[in-house]
Parts: structure tokens; sequence; C-alpha cells
């Protein structure tokens, strides 16, 4: 079934159904015999994230269970994510304007970089058992009420903090957190779509896209850390391209954040009470 909430759900179903589906997918991914380790562990670090959006979206219902379920997904998917970065430093370096001789030195620094990540077997296994503990947890969570107010905190929390980040941001920590915001805040956009498909779709397809622009800024920036003393040609690639990013980051961002927050969410309680 979609990553979304549906008409004929109530939310707690929803919210149930949803986070048990990622928790499965996730298994089935880091299972999948077939598929590389590293295309294996990079499908299940999205349905981390997807599982971690839901829980932020019913943060305050959830209390003290959020605190544990939260920590759970972000550490599991840290451990695993060494792969991950290795990859997209390399597809980072391909968008960069370099000479050839400087591009093939950097790609073979990144290539041994990412043959140091640590074998990936132990770790898949270990992750697989602790998810069945993570599934038999999400029955032992408080009631949530079948109500948009379950879901208004969450939306509003990560609204505001996208909008303040996007006002704040210049450093490349700082347009991270940025990115962080902006991709959870894509994520509960896809969980409402339903309440009015084309127009949510055409809202999640711009906030993608923007958090596609700050995560190639925050990849750049993971790339210069590679090197104790870059060469010249690189920082001045890398400079050029992610002031070029920051430029297209905040052109997108503005209509995304256009609204106050409390205005946005009013609005999308207005769309949820039409749509039920």
């Amino acid at each position: 079934m979609p990553y979304a909430i549906l008409k004929d759900e109530t939310v707690p179903d929803a919210i149930h159904r949803i986070m048990d589906e990622q928790i499965v997918r996730a298994r089935e991914h880091l299972l999948d015999a077939q598929a590389p380790p590293a295309e294996r562990i990079h499908e299940a670090r999205k349905r981390f994230k997807e599982t971690r959006a839901v829980l932020r979206l019913v943060r305050e219902p959830l209390g003290a269970a959020y605190a544990v379920e939260n920590a759970w997904y972000r550490d599991a998917g840290r451990k695993l994510s060494a792969t991950r970065d290795a990859d997209a430093m390399l597809e980072a370096l391909a968008k960069l304007d370099l000479p050839r001789a400087v591009r093939y030195r950097i790609r073979r620094r990144l290539q041994a970089h990412r043959a140091k990540t640590p074998p990936l077997d132990g770790l898949i296994a270990e992750t697989v058992d602790q998810l069945t503990v993570a599934q038999a947890r999400v029955a032992l969570w408080p009631r949530l009420d079948d109500s948009f107010d379950t879901l208004a905190g969450g939306l509003l929390r990560i609204y505001r903090e996208g909008r303040r980040s996007m006002r704040t941001a210049s450093t490349p920590a700082e347009m991270h957190e940025w990115r962080k915001r902006v991709k959870m805040h894509w994520y509960h956009v896809q969980l409402l779509r339903e309440m009015w498909p084309s127009m949510m779709k055409t809202y999640a397809g711009v906030t993608h896209d923007l958090s596609d622009v700050l995560g190639d800024h925050h990849d750049l920036h993971v790339l210069r850390g590679v090197f104790p003393d870059p060469p010249a040609e690189l920082l001045a690639a890398l400079g050029a391209r992610q002031r070029q990013l920051e430029q297209e980051a905040h052109a997108i961002g503005t209509p995304v954040y256009a609204e106050k927050p409390q205005v946005w969410l009013a609005r999308m309680r207005k769309y949820w009470t039409a749509w039920r």
C-alpha cells in the first residue's frame, strides 16, 4: 500500500500500517541476496527515514515513546551510512568542473576511501534482527486519536523549523540542517497527498527538488572533508558549485515556505476537513 494516509483509514490505523510496511520493506531490502550490499543498505536507509518522518508527525501524541523510537532509527541509519556516503561523494565529484587529470586523482582517492568501509554482512544481519523488535514495539505505542490534531503538531513543527532554517542558513552545517527539515517536510506532504492528489503532488515535487539541491550542497561539503590539503582546483570548483546551489535553494525554497506556519497549517486543516 502507498506511503500515505488513505481516505478510508482512521489516523491510528494509517500510522500503524505505514510504520509496519516500512519496517517490513527495510527488512526485505536488507535480506535481498540478489542486490549488492550497498544497494540493500541504501534502500533500507530510505525506509528508516520514512519511519522517522512518521514518528515526527505524531511526536506529541507518542510522548516518551517518541524518543526511544527516533533514537533507534536514527542510530540504525547512521551505522549503515558509510558506504552510501562514499558513493555520494563520487556522484558529487562527477558534477564538478575540473581538469581531467585532477578529477582522476580525486576519484582514485575517493575509491580508496570507499574501500576502507567496514564489512557489511554482520551489520546487516544485526539490523535485521533488531527490526523484528522494532516492529513489535509499535503495538505498545500510546493510543492515537482519529483526528487531524494528532498530526497538526508534527506538521507545524517541521514546517516552522524549515522556514526558520531557510532564513538563517549560511554555513555548510546550517545548510545541511535546513536540508534535513526540508526532507522531513517532503515526507509529510507525501503522507498527506491523498487529500488533494494533483495539488499535493506538485507541492511535493518542488519540495523534493529543494531537498536534492541541498543534498548536493552537503555532498560537496563531505567531499571537501576527505582531503586534509585539497588541490586548489578542487577548492575553486567546490566553492563555485556550492554558491550556485545556495542560490538555487533559496529560489526554490522561497515559494515552498511563503506562508507563515499557522497559515500553512490552517490551509492543510481545511484540505483535510473537506477530504474527510
